[in-house]
């Protein structure tokens, strides 16, 4: 089967690390698999590149609303499927979604699949007016006319979708991860040097990876970060990532005097490799659809909080989220996390949902049935 995976960027994100283990693990079942995307640089072309795997940059694919870049892209998309001919076209962000009218146009008889990887805009808690989600909403409404199989990541956001007329159909597939970990001590060792401190200092690391932006939500541990340190004194946060609030969060670190307590560490190839560095990993989200990071630090064996949204309870348990931006709530489960003693990075989480629902090989029977 000729597939392609389309998505807008090729930098570093959930998402694309969804894209790139889905490629392999399609490629690995005889599948011919390219990538397309608006860049032509980035994780994923490095990733297509070591792989062995097409990687096609799209003229005009763009995260913005320029209608002049969208018209290009709708052109541009519509030859590059008449030459190259897909059997499948997997489109992977919003503007991407605008390909299935391509692909439709081409009149090529391709199947055409849109993964829903969050609600974004259309998230109840995304804050934003009205009329920007009602062109949202509407905008989703039309693409997916052209779409013949929708898939969302998480049950919430599937339900959220059905109850908000945002679709009336849809099937789930969680993401999966096929990843392997650095030890603890090692990883530990890895951390401690980019933070400056000494190996065998003495100091719990509350960690987070992910992506410097709005929906990440990192000023809520920044502006409660003396209270969690009035529980646990010698804690450092450490957050690994890079991205356009990257400024302002370092204003507002300095602005709250923690400089030596927080630490932003920006980008790291393969950071989530060396999550078994971490004490507890906090991902304090304002929106998700299934987080790539929170699966894997699921995986690693670390303790884990994480915000309710999204598909994150469904990862993790409801026993280990927060109320959205609910300091006192966060503060309840930090005590109890802190309090009980793991033996090992690699002990199960005893508190999490059954692990092997988000193995890799079963993602990808999953979108193979998808395709068919």
């Amino acid at each position: 089967m000729n597939i392609l995976i389309l998505i807008t960027k090729s930098e570093i994100g959930g998402a694309q690390k969804f894209v790139a283990n889905l490629a392999q693990g399609l490629k690995e079942k005889g599948n011919k698999v390219s990538i397309a995307s608006g860049e032509n640089k980035g994780y994923l072309f490095d990733f297509a590149k070591s792989n062995s795997i097409d990687f096609h940059f799209i003229r005009g694919l763009e995260r913005n609303s320029n209608p002049f870049a969208s018209f290009v892209f709708l052109i541009d998309f519509y030859l590059f499927l008449k030459k190259n001919k897909p059997d499948v076209v997997h489109l992977n962000s919003s503007n991407a979604l605008l390909g299935a009218i391509s692909a439709k146009l081409a009149n090529m008889g391709v199947k055409t699949v849109f993964t829903v990887h969050g609600l974004s805009v259309l998230d109840s808690n995304y804050k934003g007016n009205l009329f920007k989600r009602a062109i949202f909403m509407a905008f989703f409404k039309f693409c997916f006319l052209f779409v013949d199989d929708l898939v969302f990541v998480s049950q919430n956001n599937l339900k959220l979708s059905i109850k908000n007329n945002m679709s009336k159909r849809g099937r789930l597939i969680y993401n999966g991860v096929d990843l392997s970990f650095i030890g603890r001590e090692e990883a530990r060792r890895f951390i401690l040097n980019k933070v400056g401190l000494n190996e065998a200092s003495d100091v719990f690391l509350l960690g987070s990876i992910g992506r410097l932006a709005y929906p990440k939500n990192y000023e809520f541990l920044i502006e409660n970060f003396h209270k969690i340190k009035e529980i646990r004194r010698n804690i450092k946060l450490v957050i690994i990532g890079d991205g356009p609030e990257k400024e302002r969060y370092a204003s507002l670190i300095k602005a709250n005097g923690h400089e030596k307590d927080i630490i932003l560490l920006g980008k790291i190839d393969d950071a989530s490799k060396y999550l078994k560095a971490f004490d507890l990993f906090i991902l304090p989200s304002i929106f998700e659809g299934l987080s790539i990071v929170l699966i894997e630090s699921l995986l690693s064996g670390i303790k884990i909080v994480a915000s309710n949204v999204g598909g994150n309870s469904e990862v993790i348990g409801m026993d280990n989220c927060y109320k959205l931006n609910d300091i006192d709530d966060f503060l309840r489960i930090f005590r109890e996390k802190i309090s009980s003693v793991q033996k090992s990075c690699t002990d199960k989480n005893k508190d999490s949902i059954e692990r092997t629902s988000f193995s890799s090989d079963k993602m990808v029977d999953k979108y193979m049935d998808v395709y068919r």
